[in-house]
């Protein structure tokens, strides 16, 4: 016998009922209330939060339907997918079918979910139904990434931004569901899978629908079991690794806890929950801010590479090795002190433009000053290797050379240049190739030839390509 799922059990299906979103249903519910209903609305908001719930909710309200209302069944409240029907042709039935009237209901109400996914063709066409909509029309947008909707249309909606549910509120809701539901469960593991949902009603209440089938209380050793998480004595001994910048302790420690079982993006998501404790000084680990944010900054990375690689571990792996290589913690002393040079201005500019051609002339002139600035060049590479391991790594595959007052490296990942030319990554080059070289040096970095012909890049192959770069090795193929 089929049962239904919990979060389809438990939808909201009133603004009474709908979990940390106060500050949009109050105004909703006061502008039903008062008959100030617009024409348009956009709800924009992480996935899980409620954005479908609340639309669902507002096309009940404006037609005075009881709560209970089945919505497929009214022809008048009309639900559109955008991912999969995001062509022109679609918005133009749309706004030929939207000049009828209503077949029983006061509004008819459109509600486009992910309506992001819009061409660009369709937009236009959207934008001048929205423009000019029948008096009998109400549209609600939903989705999870506002940027990428034109300003043209946000502007002529109101819009509202729901926020991840706090962890209290989805810890509260869940010991509501779980009692109504005779689920039994440790308060500690209702806390972690509200934790582990990171504001997302949805998933929270699945996970615990998932848990529920096991039929014994439910413990927070269930609930790591599930996630795929591992026990915070083994992700303090990972950060214990990072900060002593033990990169061969810290990917062992990785390898172990991957062949175990544990999930890379959980334990990604651990790491980066303890290193913000970390940078806020709410842990009794010390580590220099500098440090802790370069860490925090690796680990955010590795969450972006997960969406782009099948690879399953590769991209925390790049980020630890990272991590324990890269920026010494805030206590080492900089190369140099050029915090009174920082501000650039055109007349430096200028200077420095001579600089490059003064020096080339006497290069000219001189060619053993070109072989002296390669020997230079290598030893300020040397000084670099020191700082920061991994960066040393990515400017050696880049053919470093030394024309003029310049710097010149050519990449062959975008992933590299992008590296290379972080602001932090920088300052140390230049400073430490002016101090090597006794003037000003000014990095030059480009894309090689090849690439700059390649229009869209794999990051697939070029995350691959550079852990080969820095960890070294070969593809196998099997």
């Amino acid at each position: 016998m089929s049962r239904i799922a919990l979060y389809r059990k438990y939808r909201s299906n009133d603004f009474s009922n709908v979990v940390g979103q106060q500050h949009v249903t109050r105004t909703l519910e006061a502008a039903v209330e008062r008959g100030l209903v617009s024409h348009a609305y956009l709800l924009t908001g992480p996935r899980g939060t409620g954005k479908t719930s609340i639309a669902r909710i507002l096309a009940r309200r404006v037609n005075d339907l009881p709560v209970d209302t089945e919505l497929e069944r009214e022809l008048d409240i009309i639900e559109i997918d955008a991912a999969s029907n995001r062509g022109i042709d679609e918005i133009r039935d749309l706004r030929e079918k939207i000049t009828s009237a209503p077949t029983s209901l006061r509004y008819k109400v459109y509600i486009i979910d992910e309506v992001h996914m819009l061409t660009r063709e369709a937009f236009n066409a959207l934008l001048k139904t929205l423009e000019e909509p029948p008096a009998h029309a109400i549209f609600i947008l939903a989705t999870t990434e506002a940027h990428k909707l034109p300003e043209t249309i946000i502007s002529r909606t109101q819009r509202f931004d729901l926020r991840p549910i706090t962890e209290a509120d989805l810890t509260a809701r869940l010991q509501e569901i779980a009692k109504s539901e005779g689920i039994s469960i440790d308060p500690q593991a209702t806390q972690l899978i509200a934790r582990a949902s990171r504001g997302g009603f949805r998933d929270a209440i699945g996970l615990l629908d998932q848990l529920s089938v096991l039929g014994e209380s439910l413990t927070v050793q269930h609930v790591a079991a599930v996630l795929g998480m591992v026990e915070e004595s083994a992700i303090q001994n990972l950060i214990a690794a990072i900060l002593a910048r033990d990169v061969a302790t810290t990917l062992n420690g990785l390898e172990e806890l991957v062949v175990s079982g544990s999930d890379p993006q959980s334990v990604t998501y651990q790491l980066l929950d303890s290193m913000r404790q970390m940078l806020l000084g709410k842990s009794g680990e010390s580590a220099g801010q500098d440090q802790a944010a370069w860490i925090i900054e690796c680990l955010t990375k590795a969450l972006a590479d997960f969406k782009v690689t099948n690879h399953y571990s590769l991209p925390l792996e790049l980020a630890l090795y990272r991590a324990a290589t890269g920026p010494q913690r805030s206590a080492t002393p900089p190369v140099q002190d050029v915090s009174a040079e920082t501000a650039t201005s055109s007349a430096s500019e200028k200077k420095t433009a001579e600089s490059v051609s003064r020096v080339k002339e006497q290069q000219k002139a001189n060619p053993s000053l070109q072989a002296d600035d390669e020997a230079l060049c290598l030893k300020a590479l040397s000084l670099i290797k020191e700082r920061n391991n991994s960066l040393f790594a990515v400017m050696k595959s880049a053919q470093p050379r030394i024309e003029g007052n310049e710097l010149r490296l050519d990449c062959r990942f975008r992933f590299h240049k992008e590296r290379i030319e972080e602001q932090r990554n920088r300052q140390l080059i230049e400073q430490t190739m002016s101090k090597v070289l006794g003037r000003d040096i000014v990095l030059n970095c480009k894309l090689s030839e090849s690439q700059q012909k390649e229009k869209v890049p794999d990051p697939n192959e070029e995350l691959v390509a550079s852990a080969l770069e820095i960890l070294g090795g070969e593809v196998v193929s099997g």
